[in-house]
């Protein structure tokens, strides 16, 4: 794993700077609390391809795949809440992209990869959209599995990482936590499940593999008994990260009921308390998990877009029964946080990856030396920054 080597990436010497501290950041909008949650592994046509309000954005009329034998095959709708886990490595994702295409999803990971989900599935997560904004075209990050997926929602790049074997503690290059903590915003990660030991399975806590950041207790010591207190005491922070765990994430083969429970329940609990006036919670996925969807995602770079999935915006001023087709990735959460607090971006300030990327735990760097470039897509002009779904 890279662990800072710059001189690695032939920059001797070259390092990010120290961001010192800064007075406190101070929003012209009027979100003060933005909560952050990202859900496991469901694309955007196996939630919503076949929700009634998806329009022009869900699964067209007709479609189909090729079976593999000269036949071809049609998404089915999956009759309970536990399903199979596609497979959703680098190989298998790049196989149902098939080059945006889109149609290898059948043939890389059979019948379970063209399963959906309807309405009386997911009636709460439905019940959203007379009040709030989905988004149609969020793309997560990387054609590939968890942990580099969510790198790119903790800071615009996995730094060439497309692999979950990464170490605990070490990486090193600036995150979102970095900007918060140099402009006195107040942050904490709220484990919503069984605890997460920086000793044990970094479970899905993508800020536990930074060397900075691994230990600190506001990444590791709270939970939602804390998040429920600090809603009711008024100590909610300015930036939340709601990380759901296990049978609360949602990833398969844990059933969809108890993720989507979990999730009215955290989102009542806000809007019960003094703090929804002010806030925008924000519900994504880190990827797909190898579940189908239609739209061939952006080619930013050698690495992604990857697979378009189910994106909520949940405010008070959010647009209300709204269809947001604006293009987004996961770096367009780190935008609206950079931009709703002022802040700068991390691709202004993070250049380690702009030429090129370390080859290890690399599968774009096809056994050379280096891999291709993947600087912080957080100072892409193309990539929305999540405004677009409010009205302020």
């Amino acid at each position: 794993m890279f662990i800072g080597k710059a001189s690695a990436l032939g920059l001797a010497g070259a390092s990010w700077p120290v961001l010192r501290k800064l007075p406190a950041a101070v929003s012209s909008y009027p979100i003060q609390h933005i909560l952050i949650a990202c859900n496991e592994n469901r694309s955007f046509d196996h939630y919503y391809g076949f929700a009634p309000f998806a329009g022009a954005y869900g699964v067209p009329s007709g479609y189909s795949e090729p079976n593999g034998h000269g036949g071809f095959v049609t998404p089915l709708h999956l009759p309970h809440p536990v399903s199979q886990d596609p497979a959703h490595d680098w190989a298998s994702i790049h196989g149902e992209w098939n080059n945006g295409v889109m149609n290898g999803f059948f043939t890389t990971d059979g019948s379970i990869a063209l399963g959906y989900y309807n309405q009386n599935d997911l009636p709460f997560y439905y019940s959203l959209f007379s009040n709030f904004t989905l988004c149609v075209n969020y793309f997560c990050s990387l054609l590939g599995p968890t942990f580099p997926n969510r790198l790119y929602l903790a800071g615009g790049t996995s730094g060439g990482n497309t692999t979950n074997s990464i170490p605990a503690g070490s990486l090193t290059y600036p995150i979102i936590l970095d900007l918060l903590d140099a402009h006195g915003i107040t942050w904490k990660v709220y484990h919503i499940g069984p605890a997460c030991s920086v000793n044990g399975p970094v479970c899905d806590n993508v800020f536990q593999l930074f060397q900075k950041w691994w230990q600190d207790p506001r990444v590791n010591n709270y939970g939602e008994l804390d998040y429920l207190a600090d809603l009711r005491t008024g100590k909610l922070p300015q930036v939340s990260f709601m990380q759901t765990l296990d049978v609360n994430a949602e990833h398969p083969p844990f059933p969809i009921t108890n993720g989507q429970s979990k999730q009215q329940s955290l989102i009542s609990a806000l809007m019960q308390s003094s703090f929804w006036a002010k806030s925008a919670y924000l519900l994504t996925y880190d990827e797909a998990g190898g579940f189908f969807d239609h739209v061939a995602p952006p080619v930013f770079d050698a690495y992604g877009a990857g697979i378009r999935v189910p994106t909520w915006v949940i405010s008070p001023y959010a647009k209300p029964a709204h269809l947001e087709a604006t293009l987004y990735e996961h770096s367009s959460v780190l935008k609206f946080v950079e931009t709703i607090f002022g802040l700068p971006t991390l691709a202004s300030i993070d250049h380690l990856f702009d030429v090129q990327t370390p080859a290890l735990n690399n599968d774009a760097a096809n056994g050379q030396p280096f891999g291709p470039p993947a600087p912080p897509r957080d100072g892409r002009e193309d990539i929305g920054d999540l405004t677009q779904c409010f009205n302020f």
